[in-house]
Protein backbone atom coordinates (compact mmCIF):
# COMPACT_ATOMS: atom_id res chain seq x y z
CA UNK A 1 0.00 0.00 0.00
CA UNK A 2 1.35 3.35 -1.30
CA UNK A 3 0.79 6.73 -0.43
CA UNK A 4 0.63 8.97 -3.58
CA UNK A 5 0.14 12.58 -3.83
CA UNK A 6 -1.13 14.12 -7.53
CA UNK A 7 -1.40 17.50 -8.23
CA UNK A 8 -1.34 20.01 -11.16
CA UNK A 9 1.34 22.74 -11.52
CA UNK A 10 0.48 26.29 -13.33
CA UNK A 11 2.12 28.97 -14.33
CA UNK A 12 0.28 31.48 -11.78
CA UNK A 13 -1.81 34.13 -13.54
CA UNK A 14 -0.87 35.74 -16.72
CA UNK A 15 1.58 33.63 -16.47
CA UNK A 16 3.80 35.38 -14.25
CA UNK A 17 3.80 32.56 -11.15
CA UNK A 18 2.00 32.44 -8.13
CA UNK A 19 2.48 34.94 -4.93
CA UNK A 20 4.54 33.48 -1.76
CA UNK A 21 2.17 32.66 0.91
CA UNK A 22 2.00 31.61 4.69
CA UNK A 23 -0.84 28.59 4.08
CA UNK A 24 -3.09 27.93 6.79
CA UNK A 25 -4.82 24.66 7.34
CA UNK A 26 -7.27 23.06 9.77
CA UNK A 27 -5.56 22.00 12.87
CA UNK A 28 -1.62 22.67 11.50
CA UNK A 29 0.33 25.63 12.60
CA UNK A 30 0.86 27.88 9.53
CA UNK A 31 3.47 26.88 6.78
CA UNK A 32 6.63 28.99 5.67
CA UNK A 33 6.54 31.51 3.15
CA UNK A 34 5.83 29.73 -0.22
CA UNK A 35 4.88 30.02 -3.82
CA UNK A 36 3.81 26.44 -4.11
CA UNK A 37 0.63 24.99 -2.38
CA UNK A 38 1.96 21.56 -3.17
CA UNK A 39 4.50 22.41 -0.78
CA UNK A 40 3.00 23.84 1.87
CA UNK A 41 0.07 20.65 1.93
CA UNK A 42 3.26 17.47 1.86
CA UNK A 43 4.59 19.86 4.95
CA UNK A 44 1.50 19.31 6.51
CA UNK A 45 0.76 15.87 5.70
CA UNK A 46 4.89 14.62 6.66
CA UNK A 47 6.92 15.04 3.74
CA UNK A 48 8.13 11.49 4.83
CA UNK A 49 5.02 9.68 4.49
CA UNK A 50 4.49 9.83 0.42
CA UNK A 51 6.22 6.78 -1.85
CA UNK A 52 5.58 8.65 -4.83
CA UNK A 53 4.84 12.70 -5.68
CA UNK A 54 3.67 12.76 -9.11
CA UNK A 55 3.29 16.73 -10.27
CA UNK A 56 1.19 16.82 -14.02
CA UNK A 57 2.62 19.71 -15.94
CA UNK A 58 2.37 21.05 -19.46
CA UNK A 59 6.04 21.97 -21.44
CA UNK A 60 5.00 25.74 -20.78
CA UNK A 61 4.57 25.10 -16.98
CA UNK A 62 7.49 22.58 -16.33
CA UNK A 63 9.89 24.60 -17.80
CA UNK A 64 8.45 27.95 -15.87
CA UNK A 65 8.48 26.47 -12.58
CA UNK A 66 8.94 22.37 -12.10
CA UNK A 67 12.70 22.66 -10.55
CA UNK A 68 11.80 25.47 -8.36
CA UNK A 69 9.04 23.04 -7.18
CA UNK A 70 11.14 20.36 -6.92
CA UNK A 71 13.86 22.03 -5.10
CA UNK A 72 11.70 23.01 -2.24
CA UNK A 73 10.51 19.81 -1.88
CA UNK A 74 13.83 18.82 -1.59
CA UNK A 75 14.34 21.44 1.11
CA UNK A 76 11.90 19.01 3.14
CA UNK A 77 13.91 16.19 2.48
CA UNK A 78 12.38 14.25 0.27
CA UNK A 79 14.12 11.51 -2.00
CA UNK A 80 14.14 13.10 -5.55
CA UNK A 81 13.48 10.19 -7.06
CA UNK A 82 10.26 10.02 -5.26
CA UNK A 83 9.22 13.22 -7.48
CA UNK A 84 8.17 12.32 -10.75
CA UNK A 85 7.19 15.47 -13.56
CA UNK A 86 4.13 13.87 -15.80
CA UNK A 87 3.64 15.44 -18.71
CA UNK A 88 0.36 16.62 -19.98
CA UNK A 89 -0.55 18.55 -23.14
CA UNK A 90 -3.06 21.65 -23.37
CA UNK A 91 -6.43 20.35 -23.86
CA UNK A 92 -7.63 21.73 -26.79
CA UNK A 93 -9.25 18.15 -27.85
CA UNK A 94 -11.11 15.34 -26.85
CA UNK A 95 -8.79 13.20 -27.47
CA UNK A 96 -6.71 15.22 -25.22
CA UNK A 97 -9.02 14.82 -22.57
CA UNK A 98 -8.80 11.59 -22.33
CA UNK A 99 -5.16 11.21 -22.66
CA UNK A 100 -5.31 12.92 -19.66
CA UNK A 101 -7.97 11.22 -17.90
CA UNK A 102 -5.64 7.98 -18.63
CA UNK A 103 -2.67 9.33 -17.55
CA UNK A 104 -4.23 10.22 -14.25
CA UNK A 105 -6.05 6.50 -14.21
CA UNK A 106 -2.77 4.89 -14.64
CA UNK A 107 -0.84 6.88 -11.91
CA UNK A 108 -2.85 4.87 -9.07
CA UNK A 109 -2.96 1.22 -8.41
CA UNK A 110 -5.01 -1.05 -6.13
CA UNK A 111 -4.40 -0.41 -2.72
CA UNK A 112 -2.72 3.24 -3.18
CA UNK A 113 -3.57 5.68 -0.27
CA UNK A 114 -4.76 8.95 -2.14
CA UNK A 115 -3.73 12.07 -2.00
CA UNK A 116 -5.31 15.12 -4.35
CA UNK A 117 -4.64 18.79 -5.08
CA UNK A 118 -6.56 20.49 -7.68
CA UNK A 119 -5.79 24.00 -6.66
CA UNK A 120 -3.86 24.21 -10.27
CA UNK A 121 -7.01 22.29 -12.15
CA UNK A 122 -8.47 24.84 -14.15
CA UNK A 123 -11.04 25.11 -16.82
CA UNK A 124 -11.29 21.61 -18.15
CA UNK A 125 -8.53 19.86 -16.04
CA UNK A 126 -10.93 20.19 -12.93
CA UNK A 127 -13.60 18.02 -15.00
CA UNK A 128 -11.09 15.18 -16.26
CA UNK A 129 -9.91 15.18 -12.83
CA UNK A 130 -13.26 15.03 -11.42
CA UNK A 131 -13.69 12.39 -13.10
CA UNK A 132 -11.16 10.38 -13.84
CA UNK A 133 -11.24 10.68 -9.69
CA UNK A 134 -14.61 8.76 -9.52
CA UNK A 135 -13.77 6.39 -11.83
CA UNK A 136 -10.60 5.32 -10.07
CA UNK A 137 -12.61 4.96 -6.89
CA UNK A 138 -14.95 2.43 -8.91
CA UNK A 139 -12.60 0.83 -10.59
CA UNK A 140 -9.94 -0.01 -8.76
CA UNK A 141 -9.62 -2.00 -5.49
CA UNK A 142 -9.21 -1.19 -1.82
CA UNK A 143 -8.22 2.29 -2.62
CA UNK A 144 -8.40 5.26 -0.11
CA UNK A 145 -8.99 8.98 -0.69
CA UNK A 146 -7.26 10.92 2.14
CA UNK A 147 -7.42 14.60 0.54
CA UNK A 148 -8.74 16.55 -1.92
CA UNK A 149 -7.00 19.74 -1.29
CA UNK A 150 -7.63 22.95 -3.04
CA UNK A 151 -5.50 26.21 -1.84
CA UNK A 152 -6.60 29.97 -2.25
CA UNK A 153 -5.43 33.07 -1.48
CA UNK A 154 -6.83 34.92 1.58
CA UNK A 155 -9.54 37.96 0.98
CA UNK A 156 -8.25 40.15 3.63
CA UNK A 157 -4.77 38.94 3.83
CA UNK A 158 -2.20 39.52 1.04
CA UNK A 159 0.11 37.36 2.58
CA UNK A 160 -2.08 34.00 3.67
CA UNK A 161 -3.84 31.55 1.93
CA UNK A 162 -6.21 28.83 3.13
CA UNK A 163 -6.02 25.03 2.13
CA UNK A 164 -9.46 23.20 1.80
CA UNK A 165 -9.90 19.61 2.33
CA UNK A 166 -12.31 19.02 -0.12
CA UNK A 167 -12.52 14.76 -0.25
CA UNK A 168 -16.32 14.57 1.35
CA UNK A 169 -17.49 16.52 -2.06
CA UNK A 170 -16.20 13.42 -3.57
CA UNK A 171 -16.65 10.38 -0.87
CA UNK A 172 -20.73 11.75 -1.23
CA UNK A 173 -21.19 10.15 -4.26
CA UNK A 174 -19.38 7.22 -2.58
CA UNK A 175 -22.46 7.63 -0.08
CA UNK A 176 -25.02 8.11 -2.57
CA UNK A 177 -24.01 4.77 -3.97
CA UNK A 178 -24.22 3.00 -0.99
CA UNK A 179 -27.94 4.33 -0.12
CA UNK A 180 -28.69 3.36 -4.11
CA UNK A 181 -27.71 0.00 -3.60
CA UNK A 182 -29.21 -0.43 -0.24
CA UNK A 183 -33.07 0.86 -2.13
CA UNK A 184 -32.50 -1.21 -5.18
CA UNK A 185 -30.55 -4.13 -4.36
CA UNK A 186 -31.93 -4.35 -0.56
CA UNK A 187 -27.85 -4.07 -0.15
CA UNK A 188 -26.39 -2.60 3.13
CA UNK A 189 -23.08 -3.81 2.43
CA UNK A 190 -21.16 -0.57 0.78
CA UNK A 191 -23.17 1.59 3.38
CA UNK A 192 -21.18 -0.87 6.21
CA UNK A 193 -17.88 -0.42 4.89
CA UNK A 194 -18.11 3.05 3.86
CA UNK A 195 -18.69 3.54 8.00
CA UNK A 196 -16.14 1.14 8.35
CA UNK A 197 -13.32 2.99 6.16
CA UNK A 198 -12.43 6.59 6.99
CA UNK A 199 -14.51 8.00 4.05
CA UNK A 200 -17.18 9.36 6.87
CA UNK A 201 -16.45 12.63 7.68
CA UNK A 202 -19.23 14.37 6.27
CA UNK A 203 -22.16 12.26 7.24
CA UNK A 204 -21.97 11.63 10.47
CA UNK A 205 -25.53 10.37 10.74
CA UNK A 206 -25.01 7.63 8.04
CA UNK A 207 -22.38 6.59 9.80
CA UNK A 208 -23.81 5.79 12.81
CA UNK A 209 -23.56 2.03 13.99
CA UNK A 210 -26.94 1.79 15.54
CA UNK A 211 -28.31 2.91 12.10
CA UNK A 212 -25.57 0.24 10.25
CA UNK A 213 -26.25 -2.74 12.33
CA UNK A 214 -30.08 -1.87 11.84
CA UNK A 215 -30.73 -2.10 8.29
CA UNK A 216 -28.44 -4.91 7.69
CA UNK A 217 -30.46 -6.67 10.41
CA UNK A 218 -33.32 -5.74 8.00
CA UNK A 219 -32.08 -6.44 4.62
CA UNK A 220 -30.44 -9.85 6.13
CA UNK A 221 -34.13 -10.50 6.92
CA UNK A 222 -35.72 -9.97 3.83
CA UNK A 223 -33.49 -11.55 1.81
CA UNK A 224 -33.66 -14.75 4.30
CA UNK A 225 -37.32 -14.40 3.89
CA UNK A 226 -38.23 -14.26 7.51
CA UNK A 227 -41.78 -12.63 6.98
CA UNK A 228 -43.13 -12.42 10.18
CA UNK A 229 -39.89 -10.26 11.34
CA UNK A 230 -40.03 -7.79 8.40
CA UNK A 231 -42.35 -6.02 9.95
CA UNK A 232 -40.43 -5.70 13.73
CA UNK A 233 -37.01 -5.01 11.73
CA UNK A 234 -38.71 -2.28 9.62
CA UNK A 235 -39.82 -0.46 12.43
CA UNK A 236 -36.77 -0.71 14.72
CA UNK A 237 -34.65 0.58 11.46
CA UNK A 238 -37.07 3.32 10.68
CA UNK A 239 -37.14 4.21 14.41
CA UNK A 240 -33.11 5.17 14.06
CA UNK A 241 -33.57 7.07 10.69
CA UNK A 242 -36.56 8.70 12.59
CA UNK A 243 -33.51 9.85 15.26
CA UNK A 244 -30.92 10.36 12.64
CA UNK A 245 -33.10 12.69 10.64
CA UNK A 246 -33.68 14.77 13.32
CA UNK A 247 -30.58 16.87 13.20
CA UNK A 248 -29.41 16.17 10.10
CA UNK A 249 -29.35 18.59 7.05
CA UNK A 250 -28.85 19.08 3.32
CA UNK A 251 -27.76 15.63 1.33
CA UNK A 252 -27.19 13.47 3.72
CA UNK A 253 -31.22 14.21 5.23
CA UNK A 254 -32.04 14.02 1.73
CA UNK A 255 -30.45 10.61 1.37
CA UNK A 256 -31.71 9.29 4.64
CA UNK A 257 -35.50 10.50 3.57
CA UNK A 258 -34.76 8.10 0.47
CA UNK A 259 -34.03 4.86 2.86
CA UNK A 260 -37.23 6.24 4.81
CA UNK A 261 -39.43 6.39 1.58
CA UNK A 262 -38.09 3.05 0.65
CA UNK A 263 -38.36 0.64 3.48
CA UNK A 264 -41.82 2.93 4.78
CA UNK A 265 -44.39 0.27 3.12
CA UNK A 266 -42.64 -2.61 4.58
CA UNK A 267 -43.91 -1.62 8.00
CA UNK A 268 -47.75 -2.89 9.70
CA UNK A 269 -49.10 -3.74 13.05
CA UNK A 270 -49.00 -7.22 13.76
CA UNK A 271 -51.64 -8.60 15.20
CA UNK A 272 -49.49 -12.07 15.65
CA UNK A 273 -52.61 -13.05 13.25
CA UNK A 274 -53.35 -14.18 9.82
CA UNK A 275 -55.18 -10.48 9.21
CA UNK A 276 -55.48 -8.14 6.36
CA UNK A 277 -52.20 -6.69 7.47
CA UNK A 278 -50.03 -9.53 7.47
CA UNK A 279 -51.48 -10.00 4.03
CA UNK A 280 -51.21 -6.54 2.62
CA UNK A 281 -47.78 -6.84 4.01
CA UNK A 282 -46.69 -10.33 2.22
CA UNK A 283 -47.59 -8.85 -1.04
CA UNK A 284 -45.30 -5.58 -0.21
CA UNK A 285 -42.79 -7.63 0.46
CA UNK A 286 -43.35 -9.66 -2.50
CA UNK A 287 -43.14 -7.09 -4.66
CA UNK A 288 -40.11 -5.29 -3.15
CA UNK A 289 -38.00 -8.44 -3.87
CA UNK A 290 -39.43 -8.53 -7.13
CA UNK A 291 -37.84 -5.03 -7.59
CA UNK A 292 -34.71 -5.86 -6.64
CA UNK A 293 -34.40 -8.90 -9.17
CA UNK A 294 -34.29 -11.54 -5.81
CA UNK A 295 -36.45 -14.21 -7.59
CA UNK A 296 -35.63 -16.95 -5.33
CA UNK A 297 -36.96 -15.52 -2.31
CA UNK A 298 -39.76 -14.09 -4.17
CA UNK A 299 -41.03 -17.43 -5.31
CA UNK A 300 -40.64 -18.63 -2.18
CA UNK A 301 -42.45 -15.51 -0.49
CA UNK A 302 -45.23 -16.52 -2.97
CA UNK A 303 -45.31 -19.71 -2.00
CA UNK A 304 -45.78 -19.09 1.91
CA UNK A 305 -48.52 -16.49 0.75
CA UNK A 306 -50.20 -19.42 -0.69
CA UNK A 307 -49.99 -21.64 2.79
CA UNK A 308 -51.14 -18.55 4.44
CA UNK A 309 -54.17 -18.29 2.71
CA UNK A 310 -54.60 -21.69 3.65
CA UNK A 311 -53.92 -20.81 7.34
CA UNK A 312 -57.73 -18.86 7.15
CA UNK A 313 -59.49 -22.35 7.08
CA UNK A 314 -57.18 -23.81 10.17
CA UNK A 315 -59.09 -24.20 13.83
CA UNK A 316 -58.90 -21.16 15.41
CA UNK A 317 -56.32 -22.43 17.73
CA UNK A 318 -53.43 -22.78 15.24
CA UNK A 319 -54.56 -18.81 13.61
CA UNK A 320 -54.82 -16.45 16.88
CA UNK A 321 -51.37 -16.36 17.39
CA UNK A 322 -48.64 -17.57 14.59
CA UNK A 323 -45.69 -16.44 16.83
CA UNK A 324 -47.23 -19.05 19.39
CA UNK A 325 -44.78 -21.85 19.75
CA UNK A 326 -47.09 -24.34 20.85
CA UNK A 327 -48.49 -24.75 17.46
CA UNK A 328 -45.60 -23.79 15.44
CA UNK A 329 -45.45 -27.86 14.69
CA UNK A 330 -48.67 -28.15 13.48
CA UNK A 331 -49.32 -24.84 11.55
CA UNK A 332 -47.03 -25.90 8.67
CA UNK A 333 -49.32 -28.88 8.21
CA UNK A 334 -52.03 -27.00 7.30
CA UNK A 335 -50.37 -24.50 5.23
CA UNK A 336 -48.91 -27.69 3.23
CA UNK A 337 -51.15 -29.14 2.69
CA UNK A 338 -53.37 -26.39 1.35
CA UNK A 339 -50.79 -25.79 -1.12
CA UNK A 340 -51.24 -29.01 -2.74
CA UNK A 341 -54.61 -28.59 -2.35
CA UNK A 342 -54.36 -25.34 -4.76
CA UNK A 343 -51.58 -26.62 -6.66
CA UNK A 344 -53.12 -30.16 -7.97
CA UNK A 345 -56.34 -31.02 -9.48
CA UNK A 346 -58.98 -33.46 -7.43
CA UNK A 347 -57.87 -36.20 -10.22
CA UNK A 348 -54.03 -36.05 -9.09
CA UNK A 349 -54.92 -34.99 -5.56
CA UNK A 350 -54.26 -37.48 -2.59
CA UNK A 351 -55.46 -37.33 0.77
CA UNK A 352 -53.25 -39.20 3.56
CA UNK A 353 -55.32 -40.92 6.10
CA UNK A 354 -53.59 -38.94 9.16
CA UNK A 355 -54.49 -35.48 6.55
CA UNK A 356 -58.17 -36.43 6.03
CA UNK A 357 -59.50 -34.25 9.00
CA UNK A 358 -57.63 -31.52 8.14
CA UNK A 359 -58.15 -31.70 4.72
CA UNK A 360 -62.41 -31.63 5.54
CA UNK A 361 -61.68 -28.29 7.45
CA UNK A 362 -59.41 -26.64 4.56
CA UNK A 363 -62.02 -27.96 1.78
CA UNK A 364 -65.18 -26.93 3.94
CA UNK A 365 -63.79 -23.59 4.45
CA UNK A 366 -61.40 -21.44 2.71
CA UNK A 367 -61.04 -23.41 -0.07
CA UNK A 368 -64.64 -23.37 -0.94
CA UNK A 369 -64.90 -19.66 0.07
CA UNK A 370 -62.50 -19.11 -2.82
CA UNK A 371 -64.39 -21.06 -5.05
CA UNK A 372 -67.51 -18.84 -4.18
CA UNK A 373 -66.06 -15.69 -4.52
CA UNK A 374 -65.16 -16.58 -8.32
CA UNK A 375 -61.16 -16.61 -7.55
CA UNK A 376 -60.37 -20.48 -7.62
CA UNK A 377 -59.76 -20.92 -10.78
CA UNK A 378 -57.35 -18.11 -11.22
CA UNK A 379 -55.77 -18.54 -7.93
CA UNK A 380 -55.13 -22.01 -8.93
CA UNK A 381 -53.97 -21.16 -12.58
CA UNK A 382 -51.47 -18.84 -11.55
CA UNK A 383 -50.24 -21.05 -8.02
CA UNK A 384 -49.64 -23.55 -10.19
CA UNK A 385 -47.06 -21.53 -12.22
CA UNK A 386 -44.97 -19.84 -9.80
CA UNK A 387 -44.88 -23.23 -7.36
CA UNK A 388 -43.46 -24.80 -11.37
CA UNK A 389 -40.83 -22.12 -11.11
CA UNK A 390 -40.26 -22.09 -7.28
CA UNK A 391 -39.25 -26.15 -7.49
CA UNK A 392 -37.13 -25.11 -10.15
CA UNK A 393 -34.96 -23.35 -7.47
CA UNK A 394 -34.97 -25.85 -5.79
CA UNK A 395 -33.68 -28.23 -8.68
CA UNK A 396 -31.20 -25.29 -10.26
CA UNK A 397 -32.43 -25.45 -13.84
CA UNK A 398 -33.14 -22.04 -13.43
CA UNK A 399 -29.75 -20.93 -13.80
CA UNK A 400 -28.19 -23.62 -16.67
CA UNK A 401 -28.46 -23.58 -20.56
CA UNK A 402 -28.65 -21.01 -23.00
CA UNK A 403 -32.45 -19.49 -22.31
CA UNK A 404 -31.24 -18.64 -18.47
CA UNK A 405 -31.73 -14.93 -19.23
CA UNK A 406 -34.92 -15.78 -21.10
CA UNK A 407 -36.29 -17.52 -18.15
CA UNK A 408 -35.54 -14.51 -15.90
CA UNK A 409 -38.29 -12.45 -18.09
CA UNK A 410 -40.52 -15.36 -17.84
CA UNK A 411 -39.75 -14.99 -13.99
CA UNK A 412 -40.81 -11.66 -13.85
CA UNK A 413 -43.86 -12.66 -15.94
CA UNK A 414 -45.01 -14.94 -13.94
CA UNK A 415 -44.55 -13.14 -10.53
CA UNK A 416 -45.93 -9.56 -11.90
CA UNK A 417 -49.11 -11.80 -12.50
CA UNK A 418 -48.89 -13.80 -9.19
CA UNK A 419 -49.13 -10.40 -7.40
CA UNK A 420 -52.18 -9.32 -9.52
CA UNK A 421 -53.90 -12.17 -8.57
CA UNK A 422 -53.06 -12.62 -4.97
CA UNK A 423 -54.11 -8.52 -4.78
CA UNK A 424 -57.64 -9.24 -6.20
CA UNK A 425 -57.68 -12.33 -3.71
CA UNK A 426 -57.46 -9.98 -0.49
CA UNK A 427 -59.75 -7.26 -1.54
CA UNK A 428 -62.06 -10.02 -2.67
CA UNK A 429 -61.42 -12.00 0.97
CA UNK A 430 -61.43 -8.41 2.62
CA UNK A 431 -64.70 -7.35 0.71
CA UNK A 432 -66.36 -10.78 2.19
CA UNK A 433 -65.50 -10.61 5.23
CA UNK A 434 -63.29 -13.71 5.19
CA UNK A 435 -60.45 -11.89 6.73
CA UNK A 436 -60.54 -8.94 8.44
Amino acid sequence: MKRIFVSFLGMGPDGEGYSELHYQMEGKPESISTEFVQRAEIEFLGSDSFDKIFILCTKESHDYSFHDLRDELNNLCIDRQKIKHVPINNIETIKHAWELFDKINSLINNGDRLVLDLTHGFRSLSIILSAALNFILKSKSKITLEHVFYGQESFSDDNKGYIIDMKDFYIINEWADGVGRLVDNADAGKLAALADSDSNLHFSHLDDETLINSLQDLTGTLKNIKVNRIARKTEAALDVIKSCLADSEGAERELLKLIENKFQPLTAKSSGKYDREYFLLQIRIIEMLIEHKLFMQAFTTMREFIGSIGMIGAPDNYTENMNDNNTADIRPHYADLFIRMIRYSEKKFSVKEKEEDKHFKLKNSIFSQIDRIGMLEEFKTISKKLLNVRDGFDHAWTGKGDKAVEKIGDFKTIADEAVECFGKLVNQLIDHEIIK
